[in-house]
This record gives structure tokens, sequence and C-alpha cells, in this order.
């Protein structure tokens, strides 16, 4: 599979002809300078449902999920470069809905393929109730923990997880270690008359702490060891919607009075992946739930669709040493993708490869992890995909494709994007510490945060 070219545009053509890249790149590594490359804290963003008689099917918050569970279902690899991101094509004839991935990486391999594919074919037998509910849910739950059987290993910390040669140097300890620091903030959170709910949640802690040794000791490559690992992700997810739990997670995340110390952030942090893994449940029965509630859009199994992603781009411009190359973050390939298809229907009445014209075009962009600083702005300038939320870190890495192919209309568009974005990034970076006042070599610091979130714990804050 090759890559796309990024850079095909004639200077004088180019969306960087009016603000050159280096002086935007420059910016932004004063902005991470300024603010430790967290410019902004995590942040949900509401769906606001349009007015009736727009042709969709889909609810948008309904869209919006089923297309974040589709792009964390695609996800299988630890690290950035396998952070997936999905558009929802509603076709009404026939009707049916056309799948779009995109990845940063050359994610998207035969073997994840052919399991979207199986993953899809059960949605299309689910919404013609081929079998019960609760043994439908189970046959997808199955098909999602064997292609995600390795990541959850990942997502365990797991002596039993081969890391990737660029994680090799990592030496954390397996995740259910953790449990005993998340035993001791209880007693921070709860008082002495409080005793009968920190005793649930003691309870649950060590309940959960016992299913999760149990699965490091079952033996690799066993039937035992899947039946464990199922019973992990299930018992995960009763942990995660029991009402105590949800109010200890809340009182822990309310607990500091400024910024967390180590070990309630780390308490907090191993929360947070006990909902990731959690997830696999949660997804499963989701998908069956939208493929029944929603029949006319699955009854026709699912059109899978994959993105080339673009080549990286060398920079000598950098926050940190390592960084010497940029790339098209998976939603800015989505917005690039779709911007380029309606030009080229208007030039030409066509487009290979493209959705087809009784599509309804995406209004969200799911993605498997949380958007970056970068892509929630460039998504707020554009204007048309919804964002929905933002983990506030920033990545400089970050560029957008310069192409000849964009049409007049479509490259001073994105040139008004990114001129766009350098007003606000220099805004922010005004906002953290004024040029020419004492604070001006000072940085906002803010912790770095989780890029990603399941939100089964039932909080208020979002960090």
């Amino acid at each position: 599979m090759s890559r796309l070219e990024s850079r095909t545009a004639d200077p004088d053509d180019s969306i960087w002809s009016q603000l050159p890249e280096h002086v935007f790149r420059q910016h932004l590594v004063e902005l991470e300078k300024r603010t430790n490359a967290v410019p902004v804290a995590p942040q949900i963003f509401p769906l606001e449902e349009p007015e009736i008689g727009h042709g969709y099917t889909l609810p948008l918050r309904v869209e919006q999920q089923l297309a974040d569970d589709l792009a964390f279902l695609a996800a299988i690899e630890e690290g950035a470069q396998s952070v997936a991101a999905v558009c929802l094509e509603e076709r009404a004839q026939p009707a049916g809905l056309t799948v779009r991935f995109a990845a940063l990486d050359l994610a998207f391999n035969g073997h994840v393929k052919a399991s979207l594919q199986e993953l899809v074919h059960h949605l299309s037998l689910s919404s013609q109730h081929v079998l019960e509910h609760s043994a439908q849910v189970d046959v997808l739950f199955g098909c999602i923990l064997k292609l995600h059987f390795r990541r959850m290993l990942a997502r365990l910390r797991s002596d039993k997880w081969e890391k990737p040669q660029y994680l090799t140097k990592q030496h954390k300890k397996p995740l259910w270690r953790d449990f005993a620091n998340l035993l001791h903030r209880v007693q921070f959170v709860y008082t002495k008359k409080e005793a009968a709910p920190r005793r649930l949640v003691e309870a649950s802690l060590q309940h959960l702490a016992a299913i999760y040794e149990a699965f490091e000791s079952s033996k690799a490559g066993s039937l035992d060891e899947l039946a464990s690992m199922s019973k992990l992700i299930k018992a995960s997810y009763c942990f995660c919607k029991s009402e105590h739990v949800a109010e200890f997670a809340r009182r822990l995340e309310d607990s500091p009075s400024t910024t967390p110390t180590a070990k309630v952030a780390s308490a907090i942090k191993c929360l947070r992946q006990i909902e990731k893994i959690a997830a696999h449940w949660r997804i499963a029965a989701s998908l069956v739930d939208t493929s029944r509630k929603y029949p006319a859009l699955f009854q026709s199994k699912l059109q899978l669709e994959f993105l080339t992603p673009y080549d990286s781009v060398p920079t000598t411009i950098g926050y940190e040493a390592w960084a010497t190359s940029c790339h098209v973050h998976a939603e800015v390939q989505m917005a690039v993708y779709y911007d380029h298809f309606h030009q080229s229907c208007c030039d030409t009445g066509t487009h290979v490869d493209s959705p087809r014209p009784t599509s309804c075009r995406p209004r969200v962009i799911g993605t498997s992890k949380w958007l970056c600083y970068l892509c929630h702005l460039f998504l707020r300038c554009h204007g048309y995909f919804v964002p929905a939320n933002t983990h506030g870190r920033l990545y400089d890495q970050w560029t957008v494709p310069d192409l000849a192919g964009y049409g007049f209309e479509t490259r001073n568009r994105y040139r008004s994007i990114v001129e766009a974005m350098d007003k606000e990034i220099l805004k922010e970076a005004n906002n953290a510490s004024p040029a020419g006042t004492e604070e001006s070599s000072l940085v906002r610091w803010r912790a770095e945060p989780m890029t990603s979130r399941q939100n089964l714990l039932n909080t208020d804050s979002v960090g």
C-alpha cells in the first residue's frame, strides 16, 4: 500500500503562500514552550441536534457514538501511529451505511480488514434478529476480543505482552498492581461516618484485582486464557457501571484543590484504563442495540472503505529534538477527502472511489482517541464537522496536505483555515504569558492529559 504525496502544489498555489508554514510552526513551538505543550484543558463539546428534515436516519449523537466505537475497534496497536478516524455515509438507494476509515499510518492490514468485515457481517445478522440479543452480543464480543487481544495485553501491561521495539525500555508494572494505590486512596475520600460506602468500594476493588491477577496466572494461548480475559473485561464493565465506584471516581477527581499529587494522578489514570478495558464489552452491546434500532441501515452489510495515508513531511522546526517530520492526522485526512470529493463532483460530476451521489455527507468524525489541540482547532476553523472533544495536547508534528488538485475555492478556504488557526495559537500563547511582561519567560504548567476516555464512570470532570 503506497502513500499519497502531501506536497504537490506549486509555491504560488500553496495554502502556505500567505502564511509561510515555517512561521506557523515557529508559533506552535512557542506555544508549546509557554504551556508545557498542553494549551487547553480536556473538554467535551455538546452535540446540538439539527432541525428535523435533513435526510439523516441516525441522530447526531448516535452517528458520533457509532463512528467513535468503530474507530476504537480499528485502532489495534499501541501509539499514535494507529489512531483511527471514522466517518459514516448514509446511503438512500439502496439504504445502508458506508464506513470510511483513516489512520496516521498503514494500520489497516489484511487481518484488520478481514476482522472488521466479520464484525459488520454480524451487525447485519443482528439487524435481522437472527439471534437473541444476548447471544448476538456474545458473538460480537468474541470477534472484538480476538481482534483486540494483543491490544488488551498492552492495556493491562501484562507480563504476557510482547512490547514493540520502541517501548522496550519502558518498565511499567502490570495494571493490577496499581490497584493497591487505588485501595489506599479510598480512605482519603470517605469520612469515618461513611464506613458502609467505603467498604463497598474496597470490596469491588479487591474483587476486580483478584480477577486481573488470575488472568496473569492463566496459561498463554490456552482456552482458559481467553475465558479469563473475557471475564476480566465483563467484570471491568460491571465495576465501572456500579454507582458506588462512580461516586468514588468523582470524589477522587474532585479531591485535589490544585494539581493532583502523583499518587492521585496515578489512581485516576488506573481508573481510566479500566474504563477502556471495559469499553470492549460496552461497544459490543452498543453496536447490537444500534443495528436493531436502525435496521434499514444495517440489513445490507456495511461497506468499508479505507483512505490511503499521506507521506510525512521533513521539518527542522520542533519542540523536541527528535521531531524531524510532520504528519497528516487521520481527522485531517477525512476533512480533506470530503472537501476534495465535493469539489470534484462540482467540477466533473464524478470522482474515483467517491461515495454515491445519494450518500449523506458525514456530520462528525469518530476517533479512537480524543482530538488533539490542533485537530480540534482545525475542525473548529473548518466549520463543517462538529468537534466532539479535545484532550488539549499540542503535537507540532501536525500538518495539512498542500495539493495541486485543490480547486480555487478549496485552496482559499484552507488558507483561511490555517490563518485563523495561527491567530488563535498566537492569542493562546499571549494569554499563557503576555510578551513583554515579567511572566513572559514562565510556563503555564498543565499536566499532560490522557488522550482518550470512555466515560463509563459517570463523573462530571473530563480530565
